[in-house]
């Protein structure tokens, strides 16, 4: 059967079939097609703040009061996850549209509210849960691994400095503060924990003021994580530990085993992608507490047409459900939670079975918007029932919606990394950073920079190069020649050594540069190679020469007028020197050339020259 997808009142008809991405990029297919739409969908949601207070931010819910009756409430985990499937969709205004608010509104000593009325500011539930919290500094980290960017690591250190006030004697991190007590969380969320344990481990491994910290935090997190939460019996996670009376939360809600997977991997200290068979074969009839029920087959439309899911939680029995304050909060039973069911979808695919994945994911699309305002969003459930801790919406919203994306497009979150499939989530350990880093050469425009190679447990891919604290140059060998610097001045420099995880070592020595003074005029340089300067034909003319000792085959010559963009020739040969003319020059123009030339069979590129009319 095929499925529609209708769009701006034409037809495009989907296959079922879905197509493995490669960095991101899906083929044209249903997965594409949806992929698309759910873009679109948060699109819409980001607009619709346009002019509020809080304008940037994606509006979480469609019609979350009923039809045409919106709630105009932006949560802050759906902001992490709206701006990484912006990311990951390749719309980085918009993903900096996001972060850019949050970094904004971002409480001086590091928290958000879970949420907030985006039509006047202020919080809806006036709560500082560290989960929501350490998912921005995961948004942060995904655009700083996608782009190369560290513009919002400050914003993301202060947030995960103020969970860690919250970490416990047994390594745990407790859930945060609410008003509604006014007083500390008493519970140490597995949820929380997952989240926050490979997001402190990847800036424990690029910001070295951190590193000590960080990683001892991370690994009392793991610590509470293996031997606190996890249920060896059953071979799957609990919901958490009750730091006010020492027991565990008997709740076993189905996020923390997927999230577990994807943040742990499948296997380590504990069996934990056998969680992933433990939700799969959960078959109480009726799913209870303590004969749980996870998968549910339920109809999806009046034509009694059915999907298959996962619910948020273990009982499909239809039954009053209670806050822990005895307040009735819906009815329990069966459901599908489609931001769960992606969750699984992502984390089935970790382990190699891409089958699986794909089928969870066309089930999550039966239920994908088609048209108008609802075109490409996804419900967060599908009954709307109460999940022990609140009743799920039904309405379309960020979480469901941006998660297809990911699970779309095989990007986990937690290491900000393209999934390959069959293997654990990405390495953490970053290289060791590099040695011996020294000045090999200078001009009065460049300096070139060597150094000993790093090592890594799984290979070195490259090198950035820093100019005080500004990344300037990425290569992939132990060597580098930095240009467009002014003459006669001192420049440091380090170099970080990067993997293919995208950890980054500590950075290497530092070494300081000082460049040649200006050159003026037509002066000539002098190598064993070969002799090139620049004569000056006109006001406007200057003709670059280089005389090779062995006749070269070739010669082009690259330049950059008063740091220009950079413009490239073949050179033409005349009684054995090679020349090429630049014009459009004026009084102290700046010429920034150089050659690339063949040596006897080599290719060889000369050092930096600089050329002042």
């Amino acid at each position: 059967m095929k499925n529609k997808w209708v769009r701006m009142g034409m037809a495009i008809v989907l296959g079922v079939g879905l197509m493995l991405p490669v960095q991101g990029v899906v083929r044209a297919d249903a997965a594409s097609e949806a992929s698309n739409g759910a873009l679109t969908w948060l699109s819409y949601q980001q607009d619709a703040t346009s002019g509020y207070a809080f304008d940037g931010l994606v509006d979480s819910f469609e019609d979350f009061w009923g039809p045409n009756n919106p709630k105009q409430i932006v949560y802050t985990y759906d902001q992490a996850v709206a701006s990484i499937a912006f990311i990951v969709k390749g719309e980085r205004a918009r993903a900096e549209k996001v972060l850019n608010k949050m970094r904004d509104i971002q409480d001086p000593s590091g928290y958000w509210l879970n949420s907030y009325w985006y039509n006047n500011g202020y919080g809806e539930e006036i709560r500082k849960h560290v989960g929501p919290v350490v998912w921005m500094a995961m948004a942060a980290m995904a655009y700083e691994k996608q782009y190369n960017d560290t513009r919002y690591r400050p914003m993301a250190l202060k947030a995960l400095d103020w969970s860690l006030q919250y970490q416990q004697a047994n390594g745990g991190i407790a859930g945060g503060w609410s008003a509604w007590a006014n007083s500390d969380e008493p519970w140490s969320s597995t949820e929380h924990n997952i989240d926050i344990y490979r997001v402190l481990q990847y800036f424990a491994s690029v910001e070295s003021s951190k590193t000590a910290v960080y990683t001892s935090a991370a690994n009392g997190v793991k610590s509470f994580l293996d031997t606190y939460v996890w249920d060896e019996s059953a071979k799957r996670f609990k919901g958490g530990w009750k730091n006010d009376t020492n027991l565990i939360d008997p709740k076993i809600p189905l996020d923390v085993n997927p999230w577990a997977v994807l943040a742990l991997g499948s296997t380590g200290t504990r069996n934990y992608g056998a969680s992933l068979a433990y939700v799969e074969n959960a078959s109480g009839t009726p799913g209870t507490l303590a004969n749980p029920r996870y998968k549910q087959t339920l109809t999806y439309n009046d034509a009694g047409q059915t999907l298959t899911g996962y619910d948020f939680d273990w009982t499909d029995e239809v039954l009053p459900a209670y806050d822990d304050n005895g307040n009735q909060i819906g009815h329990t039973g069966a459901d599908v939670w489609f931001e769960g069911s992606a969750f699984m979808s992502l984390a089935y695919y970790l382990q190699g079975n891409t089958a699986k994945a794909d089928t969870i994911n066309m089930e999550i699309i039966k239920k994908q918007g088609t048209s108008g305002a609802s075109l490409g969003g996804i419900p967060y459930s599908l009954k709307g029932t109460s999940n022990s801790y609140w009743v799920m919406a039904q309405q379309n919203c960020v979480s469901s919606t941006g998660w297809l994306i990911l699970s779309l497009h095989r990007f986990n979150p937690f290491t900000s990394q393209y999934l390959t499939g069959g293997s654990n989530p990405g390495d953490t350990t970053p290289p060791t950073a590099p040695a011996n880093l020294a000045a090999t050469g200078k001009t009065g425009t460049t300096a070139s920079l060597s150094w000993s190679a790093s090592t890594d447990n799984t290979g070195v891919t490259g090198y950035r190069v820093y100019r005080g604290g500004a990344e300037v140059a990425a290569v992939t060998g132990t060597s580098a020649t930095i240009s467009g610097l002014t003459a006669a001045t001192a420049y440091t420099f380090t170099v970080k050594a990067m993997d293919a995880a995208g950890n980054l070592s500590a950075a290497s020595n530092a070494v300081t540069v000082t460049t040649d003074p200006a050159d003026n005029g037509g002066g000539e340089h002098v190598t064993p190679d070969f002799t090139a300067g620049g004569t000056k034909l006109s006001s406007t003319e200057v003709s670059l020469y280089i005389t090779p000792v062995i006749p070269a085959l070739y010669v082009d010559v690259h330049y950059k007028i008063n740091g220009g963009p950079q413009l490239n020739h073949r050179m033409s040969l005349a009684s054995g020197t090679w020349r090429h003319t630049v014009s459009g020059l004026g009084g102290g123009s700046s010429v920034e050339y150089w050659f690339t030339y063949e040596k006897s069979g080599p290719q060889f590129d000369s050092a930096h020259y600089t050329y002042i009319h």
